[in-house]
């Protein structure tokens, strides 16, 4: 299945720490081997399918009044005990670009004998410029 890949993305991670005593999150790009056949720390090799629910196993999104839908999708990857519920996917390359949340635990897919390779139902997440403190407008970064 790795021949169907054609995003490469980077696992980030929350992240907490205090600085001068004010807590502080963020999301760096975790460290651990997510991709055996890759081999970069934090970055893995994936499909990402939009707008693909598996029956029976995918939670549809609710619908909300006053906004767009979500994108949400299903994405697929070599089998790694290395990205859990939780983290986040940034595309780096490929036909889809976003920030995507995995929100529950990643499904092996079976094959005869051992696990072919992973599956997991994303959704896009609004993510903010790098950078740029909340309370900030676009025109106050240098």
């Amino acid at each position: 299945m790795r021949h169907l890949f054609n995003s490469r993305a980077e696992v980030l991670r929350l992240s907490g720490e205090l600085i001068a005593g004010t807590p502080t999150l963020s999301w760096p790009k975790t460290t651990d081997i997510v991709d055996p056949v890759l081999g970069v720390p934090g970055e893995l090799m994936c499909r990402l399918d939009l707008n693909y629910v598996r029956p029976g196993k995918d939670q549809p999104m609710p619908v909300v009044a006053g906004r767009a839908p979500d994108r949400i999708g299903v994405l697929f990857y070599t089998v790694t005990g290395n990205v859990k519920a939780g983290d986040r996917v940034r595309m780096l390359s490929g036909p889809v670009t976003g920030t995507f949340e995995i929100r529950v635990i990643p499904d092996p897919a079976v094959g005869f004998s051992a696990a072919h390779h992973m599956e997991v139902q994303v959704v896009e997440v609004a993510a903010p410029p790098a950078g740029m403190f909340p309370s900030a407008t676009p025109e106050d970064i240098p």
